[in-house]
């Protein structure tokens, strides 16, 4: 288990990227973060079966899952497809003695960051009239509506660097923490 091959793909996607045509940014986004997205998944799922990382590192768990298929009938219960990201918010706390998603989910500016790329995830996939409402909220700050591709190459006033880089340095980063035994 680790993250090689989400930074392969992130590097394979930032080369394709061409400032002429901001639309890529937009489309690299997207497969970029659906990869995170996977790849948490894979990590949460091999933690809660014992499975360690690279690194050595599986954290402790309250409850302990015999293998996959025992996690997954869990997880889904009457449903047939389960959305990842909102399992492991709401239940790895209650998996995990020390849990390694805590990164994400309880530090601010990582949930801000999440929850922006949520957002934006949601509407480029759907384009549906409640993610744009929730994509305007949350990422532009109910403010005047961008195109995805212009907010992504858009410069954060704070950073000067591209919404874009911001939010991939931080799918970046997430990735690497979350491997790795955390900090006292």
């Amino acid at each position: 288990m680790e993250n090689d091959d989400l930074k392969k793909y992130i590097n394979k996607c930032n080369h394709n990227l061409e400032p002429s045509l901001p639309i890529l940014y937009e489309a690299g986004f997207f497969l970029i973060y659906v990869k995170f997205e996977v790849y948490l998944s894979n990590v949460f799922e091999n933690y809660c079966v014992g499975i360690k990382s690279d690194k050595g590192y599986c954290p402790q768990r309250k409850l302990a899952f015999t293998d996959k298929e025992h996690l997954r009938a869990v997880l889904k219960g009457d449903k047939q497809y389960v959305e990842y990201i909102k399992k492991i918010e709401s239940l790895s706390k209650h998996i995990f003695v020390d849990n390694p998603f805590n990164i994400i989910f309880d530090v601010a500016d990582n949930l801000t960051i999440m929850n922006q790329m949520m957002a934006l995830r949601n509407y480029i996939a759907h384009e549906s009239g409640e993610s744009r409402l929730k994509y305007i909220r949350t990422c532009l700050g109910n403010g005047r509506f961008l195109e995805p591709s212009e907010y992504l190459i858009k410069k954060n006033k704070r950073t000067s660097k591209s919404n874009y880089t911001i939010f991939i340095e931080k799918i970046i980063e997430l990735s690497d923490i979350i491997l790795d035994v955390p900090l006292a």
